[in-house]
């Protein structure tokens, strides 16, 4: 009797482990897969400058909405320093697992050509994720430079060559760059004036030491809308929202001239390509809160977003760009 009772709890064994082990071999398989949700930890985003600039503003910004759908802290790294390079190295040496994003900026691009030994290179080194922010320039002039428009400065240009001055953020930076670009372009001759940074060059254009400056708009917003600085032009392809009435400097005597400062999400290349496209989806969900376009707009941001591929081909764009014009005017960093 003992005997026969054993039997069917036996069975009753044997069929048990045989539906859980069924049911763990779909678990396991393929198809019955459960992919790890992304991200599990908090999501760095690499910036390479100081706090209080436009990329950080941005990538702060972007983070805050994005960390809420991420259900993980977006947190933003500011490591300067080597004209953003240390930044930039550090962010395509990242493990490529999606949770460092990189904010390229200009220099992504540039400092292939005003840098030796970069220790990466943005053409194979890192993959785009989306354009985050577009930030038109705006050529700027003290109040006590007699001119009101970019074809007065244009005259006053070639009346006496090389006798205006022109600030600059530093040798390679993206405002020296969008100087030379702009001299090139309408063959001027004007003494170029390096600065430590913008917050030095803008009080001495105010006070009349130099002449003018190609600056972000942000940059110098709040010196246009006090009065301290006249805004003679845009450098976007289109007026900016934030001075509709200044015309773009393409339509007031120097066709062409376009050229804007960027900031745009890259990870390491290695990343999978199914994290990328979290990451591309959760920031441009960002960009279109409508509390972060009013804040962007008010700083004169222009949002970006759309698929990693407009990033990529911005970034080429402009390695060309300014690879040939920095081959050309030969420039070089101090």
């Amino acid at each position: 009797m003992k005997s026969s009772r054993r039997f069917p709890i036996l069975s009753a064994v044997r069929l048990c482990i045989g539906v859980c082990s069924l049911a763990l071999g779909f678990a396991l398989s393929p198809a019955g897969a459960q992919t790890p949700s992304f991200p599990q930890q908090p999501v760095r985003i690499i910036v390479p400058f100081a706090p209080g600039g436009t990329p950080d503003l941005v990538a702060r910004l972007l983070g805050q909405v994005a960390g809420a759908d991420f259900g993980q802290r977006v947190y933003v790294e500011n490591i300067t320093g080597g004209a953003g390079n240390i930044a930039m190295q550090a962010g395509a040496r990242a493990e490529a697992d999606g949770q460092t994003i990189l904010m390229c900026t200009l220099g992504c691009a540039s400092n292939l050509f005003l840098l030796d030994n970069l220790g990466w290179d943005p053409r194979k080194d890192i993959a785009p994720v989306m354009v985050a922010g577009v930030v038109p320039n705006v050529l700027v002039v003290g109040q006590s430079l007699p001119v009101k428009s970019v074809g007065e400065f244009l005259a006053a240009a070639r009346e006496r060559p090389g006798k205006l001055t022109m600030a600059s953020s530093g040798i390679g930076s993206a405002s020296h760059l969008a100087g030379e670009m702009f001299k090139a372009m309408a063959g001027l001759e004007i003494l170029h004036v390096p600065y430590r940074g913008s917050t030095a060059a803008l009080p001495d254009i105010v006070a009349g030491r130099v002449d003018s400056m190609i600056v972000s708009l942000p940059e110098a917003l709040s010196f246009i809308r006090g009065g301290q600085l006249r805004a003679l032009g845009v450098s976007s392809a289109e007026r900016a929202a934030a001075l509709p009435a200044v015309p773009t400097i393409s339509e007031s005597g120097v066709p062409g001239y376009a050229v804007v400062a960027w900031s745009a999400m890259f990870v390491p290349a290695a990343t999978p390509k199914d994290r990328i496209d979290i990451l591309n989806r959760t920031f441009n969900k960002a960009l279109g809160d409508p509390e972060i376009a009013r804040k962007l707009s008010e700083f004169g941001v222009q949002g970006g977003g759309g698929a990693p591929e407009k990033a990529s081909a911005l970034l080429q764009s402009e390695i060309a760009a300014w690879g040939k014009l920095i081959k050309d005017r030969n420039i070089k960093p101090n």
